[in-house]
């Protein structure tokens, strides 16, 4: 699979076509909770969907249920359609969902998920929602997971659902560009990761011994200061 950051003009027509065959969380939790009732969409206790490139194929609307074993329903839904339900024994659920509060729907989400991306350098090429309540007051937040390739995870973000704040960075969507760069080579004592981390330290250590040849000819001992103190006489 092809392995790219989803931005610029690159990515307009891949989002145009995928927003044709997929559907944002808003109108999949209007199509799920149309079967139980008016109440529907107050019982809403979360809403997940993965691999979304930049919507999902299917979301998961999970809602409370008096009537259902559990007390929880799992509708799921694919380009307007209900296409399953299931009514699990048991499961941890959250707060209700104050849908009331939401302002950022899921190509919001991806909006920002794709604009932290490039400002950190990170490719994905898919995403996991998942939008369930901060606390027990049901304030709703976003969790995006990014991924590129099979199984890799390469950054997770949380985002109020209420106004887009972005309240938590995975480090990789947080570290510097000067921390990213040193976290590609290994350390002193550490198993080399490759040919170019061997050249890498082969580099470093030739750069500490020219040092300490300079150093040692100016009279300054065997050291690899870059400045090192004038010796006392």
């Amino acid at each position: 699979m092809r392995r790219h950051i989803f931005s610029g003009s690159i990515a307009i027509l891949a989002l145009a076509t995928a927003a044709s065959a997929s559907e944002t969380a808003y109108n999949a939790l209007k199509t799920a909770c149309a079967p139980f009732g008016k109440d529907a969409l107050g019982r809403v206790v979360e809403v997940t969907g993965n691999a979304g490139r930049p919507q999902p194929p299917i979301w998961k609307v999970t809602l409370e249920d008096a009537t259902a074993r559990g007390g929880v329903q799992e509708v799921e839904v694919q380009r307007g359609r209900i296409v399953g339900k299931r009514s699990p024994m048991a499961r941890p659920i959250g707060a209700r969902l104050n849908l009331s509060s939401i302002q950022l729907d899921s190509d919001g989400v991806f909006s920002i998920v794709n604009t932290e991306a490039v400002r950190s350098g990170i490719s994905f090429d898919r995403v996991n929602y998942t939008l369930g309540s901060a606390n027990q007051a049901g304030l709703p937040t976003w969790t995006a997971e990014l991924f590129d390739g099979p199984n890799v995870r390469v950054g997770t973000l949380k985002i109020a659902a209420d106004n887009g704040l972005v309240l938590e960075r995975s480090p990789e969507l947080s570290a510097s560009e000067e921390e990213k760069r040193a976290s590609r080579w290994s350390k002193p004592g550490e198993e080399l990761r490759s040919v170019p981390d061997a050249f890498h330290r082969f580099g470093l250590f030739s750069k500490r011994t020219g040092y300490q040849l300079k150093n040692w000819a100016n009279g300054y001992g065997w050291t690899d200061e870059k400045n090192p103190p004038i010796p006392s006489r």
